[in-house]
């Protein structure tokens, strides 16, 4: 009986870890198109910052709202916050979260969903610095996105995007 409750005991102990990914996941990302931060430089040496549609991947059972703001850091290839103390990094959105369900034939479905599409890119400042730097490969921004729910509650996370150069 013993060796059966250890056999139990190890089985909850591996499949719970699996589990974690489907309830306790985080309810939202943003997702880019393009999925990096980037730039292009002509040959007169004008940047063009690549423009970027952003998304708000809304996880299964999600509750919905907006996206209020952001907050990011610029970190360099040593992971030193590259503008440390600069007030360059934060914006408002202001995008509807749509709620992930849906009824359907008198029942709830949890469903992922996607918001309407919002612009998100680099700072040009960033651009320009991190080209007169050389364009090394590993700068990113580390972004702080702030969702208030429908249910009244804040939602904060970070997600990290990769700044690029060339970006096409």
């Amino acid at each position: 009986m013993k060796g059966f409750r250890i056999f139990w005991v190890l089985a909850l102990m591996l499949t719970l870890p699996a589990c974690s990914d489907v309830f306790l996941q985080q309810p939202y990302r943003v997702l880019l198109v393009p999925s990096q931060l980037g730039y292009e430089v002509d040959d007169q040496g004008k940047i063009t910052v690549v423009g970027n549609n952003a998304y708000v991947q809304v996880a299964p059972g999600a509750p919905g709202g907006y996206l209020e703001r952001y907050d990011y850091q610029v970190i360099d290839d040593s992971g030193n916050e590259v503008f440390a103390g600069s007030s360059l990094g934060s914006g408002f959105v202001g995008v509807e979260v749509p709620a992930g369900r849906e009824e359907s034939e008198g029942r709830v479905v949890y469903v992922s969903k996607q918001s309407q599409p919002f612009r998100f890119s680099l700072d040009g400042k960033v651009a320009a610095e991190h080209l007169q730097q050389g364009a090394p490969l590993n700068w990113r921004y580390l972004v702080t996105w702030y969702v208030t729910t429908s249910n009244g509650g804040v939602v904060r996370w970070v997600q990290e995007y990769q700044v690029k150069y060339p970006l096409k």
